[in-house]
């Protein structure tokens, strides 16, 4: 037996590198046309979404779901906040306004 460290290297490649070629099962999602139809449809808004991620994050007693949580309001909230753009001040030096004067 080939010391392959239990990679399969040689064969056809299906991109599940090394494990059995693993297929869906088409019966296992139920979406059928009253689930797909465009009345039916509800998207919340923005605001809305990101109200029920917070509901979500103060109700989840799940440490890896609150992390996971945390992490998509945190990114939210940088978007929302506007960046204070700071005017820049040159220092007053007596020796670059004899500079200045002399030139």
């Amino acid at each position: 037996m080939p010391n392959n460290h239990g990679l399969r290297t040689t064969g056809t490649h299906t991109g599940n590198f090394g494990r059995a070629k693993v297929q869906g099962r088409p019966g296992d999602l139920d979406l059928t046309s009253d689930i797909l139809n465009r009345e039916n449809l509800n998207i919340p808004k923005r605001s809305d979404a990101f109200t029920r991620l917070e509901q979500a994050y103060n109700k989840t007693s799940d440490p890896r779901l609150k992390d996971s949580l945390w992490e998509m309001l945190k990114r939210r909230r940088a978007t929302l906040q506007r960046t204070e753009v700071k005017v820049m001040h040159t220092p007053v030096s007596e020796y670059w306004e004899e500079v200045k004067r002399v030139r």
